[in-house]
């Protein structure tokens, strides 16, 4: 057996790929706190206490999430030159830094700057190295892999909402903020010191836990094209589109829950219970999409996740009933897990993996950077449409034209390989 040092795990005698699926998504849903669906939960108690308007905070949030956005790619070839196990111990310790001084902010200025801390190492970094963790450990059968950790991490981080919002009436959003440093701290770093295993060669094993038809074991094989190729590749521009949308509408209809639902008569406390249905929503979409990013057909996964992003605004915008609100919350989380799960699967099919830190960063700097007009861009658009909700219906114009642009310009992505026991693997590479 091999072992990776002396605190880390030992070799089992199955394969260890399942495992870090599960310790991954955990760490997933611990990046809640800098994640929009986490914020939402203070919101407004901040900008009560540091009298500061809706548009104001949502700027902060924009200016801070932009900043972050930046650092990415290069955090991005950190992980991949000092592995998973490494960096996330570091993204852990400055995560819980940043979480800590959102607690002490006192000005509207420098919540701009906490967003920026937490959202560089919560949204960013923390969630690069959970998604590269899996990426190494499967070939034939990533796509579900990735779905479901995307479904556990929905599941984590629908109950890490109502925990935070409990910590906010119990003892005040400031030593909340502290609490989430404190649970996030110490559950990271026991995962990264005592459950993270870089890569399956570390431990005498293969990716799937098997050998592949090529003879396996050989971690990183296949294309590793450079940062340049991949910004010239029409691929990686329409999955980068269908992410633009996605991050940008959800995080807006996410931040601004209680605005949307409120202008149909719901108090806050049955808007914020409407999570419950996004996170059976990512559930399902996390699944289900990666389930079918191991199969035949998978270039048209980025076209449905535009489709169902512009009939969930259509829903939210013109919906009125409890079944549409309900569809609409279901339709949400079906965008933010099928669009997770899609984009970890097929980054990798398209470009290799030894270098998929690097690429993944440049695909999450578009998803961040959109995120971080997403709050923004929902308060000015109900400014000028008079509504939330008449801002959602005009915003569905958006996704709606990306699905014809996502079929003309499909992805070209390898035929799967589907094996015996029903997991798919790449006849070649792209």
């Amino acid at each position: 057996m091999v072992a990776v040092g002396a605190s880390g795990p030992r070799s089992p005698a199955g394969f260890y790929g399942w495992r870090i699926v599960g310790l991954a998504s955990l760490v997933g849903a611990l990046t809640a706190p800098g994640q929009s669906i986490g914020v939402s939960v203070f919101r407004e108690a901040m900008a009560f206490d540091l009298d500061a308007s809706d548009t104001a905070v949502s700027t902060a949030y924009m200016v801070g999430t932009l900043g972050a956005s930046t650092a990415l790619p290069r955090l991005g070839r950190w992980i991949d030159e000092v592995g998973v196990r490494r960096s996330m111990t570091a993204i852990a310790v400055a995560f819980a830094a940043v979480l800590v001084h959102m607690s002490v902010i006192r000005h509207v200025a420098w919540l701009a700057v906490g967003f920026l801390g937490i959202r560089m190492m919560g949204q960013g970094a923390l969630s690069l190295a959970a998604r590269v963790s899996i990426v190494h450990w499967f070939e034939r059968r990533r796509g579900f892999a990735l779905g479901v950790s995307m479904t556990l991490t929905a599941a984590g981080m629908a109950v890490v909402p109502l925990g935070l919002s409990l910590g906010v009436t119990a003892w005040g959003w400031r030593s909340t903020w502290v609490a989430a440093a404190c649970v996030m701290l110490i559950t990271v770093m026991a995962i990264a010191r005592f459950g993270m295993v870089d890569r399956p060669s570390d431990l005498g094993q293969v990716p799937d836990g098997r050998m592949t038809d090529s003879g396996g074991g050989k971690d990183g094989d296949g294309p590793s094209p450079s940062r340049a190729e991949v910004l010239r590749s029409p691929s990686f521009w329409v999955l980068a589109a269908v992410a633009s949308a996605n991050s940008l509408l959800i995080t807006g209809m996410v931040f601004h829950q209680t605005n949307v639902l409120g202008e149909l008569g719901y108090s806050d406390a049955r808007a914020a219970a409407m999570f419950l249905p996004q996170a059976i929503g990512a559930i399902a979409g996390g699944l289900v999409f990666g389930w079918a990013s191991d199969r035949p057909g998978r270039f048209l996964l980025p076209a449905a996740i535009a489709l169902f992003l512009a009939v969930s605004c259509l829903l939210g915008g013109m919906g009125s009933t409890t079944a549409t609100v309900f569809a609409y919350s279901i339709g949400l989380g079906i965008c933010t897990g099928g669009g997770a799960a899609i984009n970890g699967a097929l980054l990798p099919a398209l470009f290799g993996i030894r270098n998929i830190g690097s690429v993944s960063g440049l695909l999450h700097v578009v998803s961040v950077v959109n995120s971080a007009l997403g709050a923004l861009t929902f308060s000015l658009g109900a400014d000028l449409f008079g509504s939330y909700r008449e801002a959602l219906t005009v915003f569905a114009i958006w996704p709606a034209g990306l699905v014809l642009v996502a079929i003309v310009w499909h992805p070209r992505l390898p035929t799967p390989a589907i094996s015996p026991d029903g997991g798919g693997g790449d006849r070649s590479r792209s």
